[in-house]
């Protein structure tokens, strides 16, 4: 997926990644990632575990879109089976 996304960026914006910043989540730090990095010259760069302060944008994206989604449920008494969709209304409507 990530190729596909890089392909994508690069098209559209003419430039190259050089860098990419992300969490130590297993699917950035597997040896085929690493290869896909060493190949395309991309700088890995890795947060501290558990250190979300670190990723700050998307953490207080994250954090925004949990407390609307929070409040919907407190004001409307939904059953949690409506969790996913209301999370996917929630970034709907904030984008």
């Amino acid at each position: 997926m990530f190729n596909n996304f890089k392909t994508h960026v690069e098209k559209e914006t003419n430039s190259f990644i050089r860098a990419l910043h992300t969490d130590q989540g297993g699917e950035f730090t597997s040896q085929e990632f690493t290869n896909f990095y060493d190949l395309n010259g991309i700088r890995r760069q890795l947060t501290a575990a558990y250190m979300p302060q670190q990723n700050k944008v998307v953490e207080r994206k994250n954090r925004t879109i949990m407390n609307i989604v929070r409040s919907m449920f407190s004001e409307k008494k939904l059953p949690k089976s409506f969790w996913p969709e209301a999370v996917n209304w929630t970034v709907h409507v904030l984008n």
